[in-house]
């Protein structure tokens, strides 16, 4: 396997350089290219992993070790004018498709000489949720996994559409950024929530991905219909979703974001395999600098989810959810040693009291990596997740779980 994975990576980055000197031949305006490749040995002490159709918490579990390409992304960019196109392309362990995309979008910048300004973005984006995946490809530079609402965000939640961003410059050089979009293909977010729970890792879905569903859970005897994986970015119901929010970066109070979710879909509707999952939530984060040069990144999230129809007021799997992380990073030269604090909950409020979706859990991760000439990074972490989710019981495992996870990482970035 791991050969092949060492093929699938020579021949991506050889199709894309005859594309890059195919493009440089017809002068194709300001094009320019850059990625990551990412070569990890994990340790894991964990229950089966959320990939594996089991419960444990991490995308893949047992107590085993593991060697593998974790991934290879290329981002490719065109600019010319006031337009931009970026696609990014990737290549992930036990991604359906080899090589697929992660975001493909069309982005509108046009000059401004006054304080208030706009730009657009058209196509397939990640919504400005994470402060923490700010990095080459929706990478972290502070750790290897995702906290748990940027894991669910990479797992279950894309734009497809536009995005309208109104920004004002203060004379302090602050900035508000106000922001708006709609967007379709995001029926099923809600249904790994639900049925699996928070995760905590780095793998993000993409344009065809199928993700599989907990097994042995009573899914199907409850939903004949459902399809033994979930479709992360299909259209049911032909409703159009959208989120709005405000973004504040003060040099003196740091940057604060507030966004509110609804995928405004129709949990009785139904499409190959797929339920659609109305899902709503509230989204606040913030990034400061502390002194001695700590850099602190705090996230909560509060919501719902839904599908089924209707009895008694109550939706066949009905779940509240929340979670909230805090990060301290600091950076000594070419060194970063980070630490972050993740709670996360779920809870049931269905109509289907065999279908338990309750869950309650905490995690810290711990990293420390260093980068040698910009290119090269090694990472060193490990992860310690305590949850209790009754659900396993159907599993012949205990409810509650410690899981625990080392990995070492090599990055080279392009």
């Amino acid at each position: 396997m791991l050969h092949f994975g060492f093929r699938v990576i020579i021949f991506f980055l050889a199709y894309c350089k005859c594309v890059l000197l195919s493009a440089a031949e017809q002068n194709f305006p300001e094009f320019s290219w850059h990625g990551l490749a990412d070569f990890r040995y994990q340790y894991s002490a964990a229950q089966t992993g959320w990939a594996e159709g089991g419960l444990g918490k991490f995308r893949f579990g047992g107590e085993a070790s593991r060697v593998r390409v974790n991934e290879v992304a290329l981002v490719l960019q065109a600019r010319w004018w006031e337009w931009s196109g970026t696609v990014i392309a990737k290549y992930a362990h036990d991604q359906k498709l080899p090589i697929d995309l992660t975001e493909a979008f069309l982005q509108y910048r046009p000059v401004s000489t006054t304080a208030c300004r706009f730009n657009a973005k058209l196509g397939m984006f990640f919504p400005p949720i994470s402060l923490e995946n700010t990095g080459t490809a929706w990478s972290s530079p502070y750790t290897l996994s995702s906290s748990a609402i940027n894991s669910w965000v990479g797992e279950e939640l894309r734009t497809f559409g536009a995005e309208l961003h109104l920004n004002y410059n203060f004379d302090t050089h602050d900035r508000l950024d106000v922001f708006a979009a709609g967007f379709l293909n995001n029926d099923t977010v809600g249904t790994l929530l639900s049925w699996k729970g928070w995760s905590l890792h780095d793998y993000e879905a993409t344009l065809h991905d199928k993700l599989s569903l907990p097994q042995g859970i009573g899914i199907k005897s409850n939903f004949p219909f459902q399809a033994n994986e979930t479709i992360p970015f299909i259209e049911v119901d032909q409703h159009f979703g959208f989120y709005t929010g405000v973004t504040l970066d003060s040099q003196e109070m740091g940057k604060f974001r507030l966004l509110y979710y609804d995928n405004m879909a129709n949990p009785q509707a139904i499409k190959e395999g797929q339920y659609g999952w109305h899902t709503r939530f509230w989204s606040l984060g913030s990034k400061h600098e502390l002194p001695y040069e700590i850099t602190m990144i705090a996230q909560g999230m509060v919501g719902s989810t839904g599908m089924g129809k209707l009895k008694e007021g109550k939706r066949s799997v009905d779940v509240d959810f929340w979670s909230a992380s805090a990060l301290l990073s600091k950076s000594i030269d070419i060194h970063r040693f980070s630490v972050r604090f993740d709670y996360f909950v779920t809870d049931q409020n269905d109509s289907l009291p065999l279908d338990n979706n309750n869950e309650t859990g905490y995690a810290w991760t711990f990293n420390y990596n260093f980068t040698l000439a910009q290119h090269h990074q090694f990472n060193f972490e490990v992860n310690y997740i305590d949850s209790d989710r009754p659900a396993r019981l159907s599993q012949n495992q205990a409810a509650h779980q410690e899981e625990l996870l080392w990995q070492f990482a090599y990055r080279i970035f392009y």
